[in-house]
């Protein structure tokens, strides 16, 4: 892939950025197999609850959404990972996807959060008071903050049920989620409501008001309880009462998604109670550990925006070899792989491709052409007829590579060129 020229001085940005290793980048995004359990071969296992066949991660995904988005059945999933499998990223990518369909991003609540934010949240309620006000405190910022108002008046009509009138100008008048979670826990933390029940509630009146309305919550970082005996047991029940909620007053048919990841030592523990083993038989993803293929696909990818953005600079061959000889550790898992290897290109790209002081414009190479051109053809573009014409991307012609490309036009006809480089040559 040639990397547009113009965006050269992105790279050291998109280093940055993925250097972490952790989340989704939909430009290193690769698939990665997916095999029924107990089969054979390589690849991560999990069994379509629809009764598809699946063959990789985005098919398995796409499935969940369709069983819950279009068919409207309850998806639970447990995410198993071996630390480092890449549990975060695939929570991060189900957010993208449920993006791609415009009913699917108009009426739905998807969220995602940690664990660890319900531990930092102050006060002394239990956690599992803890989690659905949470939950309920973002569905109810999405639901009044809606573009559909049918919604945002069902969402007041909810709150007035069990919040005094001022409570809920209170938080119809907030205009930030933080706080506005803040207030909502204050309000209700006296209200005597039952939460599961309430969210229950809310789900029901707001299906039966748009009946394809869906509801998705993406819960991250169930190790952070794996230390606390107490509250990792009062997980345990809370998400065994909501499963069996769903199964015993809904029929399993309910228009709700939840995902909870984990480490696969935490995960065990986790299924230790019998009966939620039960509950989740066959809902479960387990992510293994990366094959050394699945880092050469994406290794080749930041290679490619690397040599698209600098092919052509006087020490790009010099550079490009030690890009090759960087040898990959085959015991890696993503985050240290993106964290060691990006480690390395950073410092390649400090030593070859850093712009010498004098070479540097504060902008990219297109602006400087076009502040060049705007000069030098000043008197014509003085007058009405003339106009400039900016090739938005790196043009072709002949056998060179033009990263910056004006025309100059009188009466929309070309009557001048301008070419640039930003190579440093």
């Amino acid at each position: 892939m040639n990397e547009d020229a113009g965006k050269k001085k992105f790279i050291k940005d998109f280093l940055q950025k993925i250097i972490a290793g952790d989340g989704f980048y939909e430009d290193m995004q690769i698939e990665r197999s997916i095999k029924p359990p107990g089969s054979d071969g390589e690849g991560s296992t999990a069994r379509s609850l629809s009764g598809n066949i699946v063959a990789n991660i985005t098919q398995l995904l796409e499935d969940d959404l369709r069983h819950t988005f279009d068919d409207g059945f309850f998806t639970f999933r447990l995410v198993n990972a071996q630390l480092g499998s890449g549990k975060t990223s695939l929570l991060c990518y189900l957010h993208e996807l449920a993006k791609t369909k415009s009913t699917y991003k108009k009426l739905s609540i998807v969220k995602f959060f940690r664990i660890s934010d319900l531990i930092s949240i102050g006060g002394e309620q239990s956690l599992t008071i803890k989690f659905y006000s949470h939950i309920l405190g973002m569905t109810f910022w999405h639901l009044l903050n809606s573009s559909e108002i049918l919604i945002q008046n069902k969402a007041k009509s909810i709150l007035n049920e069990y919040l005094e009138p001022s409570e809920v100008v209170n938080l119809i008048a907030t205009t930030n989620l933080t706080p506005f979670c803040s207030k909502y826990r204050k309000y209700f933390s006296t209200s005597g409501i039952i939460f599961e029940k309430f969210l229950f509630e809310v789900i029901t009146q707001i299906i039966e008001l748009e009946p394809r309305f869906t509801f998705v919550y993406l819960i991250d970082d169930l190790d952070h309880l794996k230390q606390e005996h107490d509250k990792f047991q009062e997980i345990q029940l809370l998400i065994k009462a909501l499963i069996r909620t769903v199964y015993q007053d809904f029929g399993n048919k309910t228009r709700l998604m939840i995902y909870i990841a984990g480490t696969s030592e935490t995960v065990i523990k986790f299924l230790s109670d019998p009966v939620l083993k039960t509950l989740i038989l066959n809902r479960e993803i387990i992510l293994h550990r990366p094959y050394k293929n699945e880092f050469e696909i994406i290794r080749n990818k930041i290679d490619e925006r690397i040599r698209g953005a600098f092919q052509g600079y006087n020490k790009f061959d010099k550079a490009w070899q030690e890009i090759k000889n960087i040898e990959i550790n085959p015991a890696d898992h993503f985050r240290d792989f993106y964290k060691n290897y990006v480690t390395l290109l950073l410092e390649i790209y400090e030593k070859y491709f850093k712009e010498e002081p004098e070479k540097v414009f504060e902008g990219n190479a297109r602006m400087l052409v076009e502040s060049q051109c705007i000069q030098y053809w000043k008197k014509y573009l003085d007058q009405k007829a003339y106009t400039l014409s900016i090739i938005p991307t790196t043009s072709h012609i002949g056998n060179h590579a033009f990263d910056c490309y004006i025309e100059l036009h009188h009466n929309n006809k070309c009557v001048a060129k301008s070419f640039g480089e930003a190579k440093n040559y």
